[in-house]
């Protein structure tokens, strides 16, 4: 679902993302935790490298950059709520 303003470059990138994303669906988080970990911390870094640089105003780095905030706040949301309440069905309140 593209729209005229839409460019080549953007059209190529959600294809690849969506590609990418599809081939991180089978990955066992639960077995490659580790390495996961280490790659979040570059790719962390990464992005806190160039999140103010405005001459490489890349649109990944602004995604990236968000998608770790959103993280964060999942990870801060999980360790705040009392154990055992968010692994309850929606449906038993």
């Amino acid at each position: 679902m593209t729209d005229d303003l839409t460019t080549p470059a953007e059209s190529r990138d959600a294809l690849r993302r969506a590609q990418v994303a599809e081939a991180y669906e089978g990955v066992p988080l639960d077995r490659h935790g580790d390495l996961l970990r280490e790659i979040l911390v570059e790719v962390t870094l990464l992005a806190d490298k160039y999140r103010n640089v405005r001459r490489h105003d890349v649109p990944h780095v602004k995604e990236i950059s968000g998608l770790l905030d959103v993280l964060w706040q999942e990870i801060e949301m999980v360790e705040a709520a009392p154990r055992g309440l968010l692994d309850q069905p929606a449906d038993s309140a």
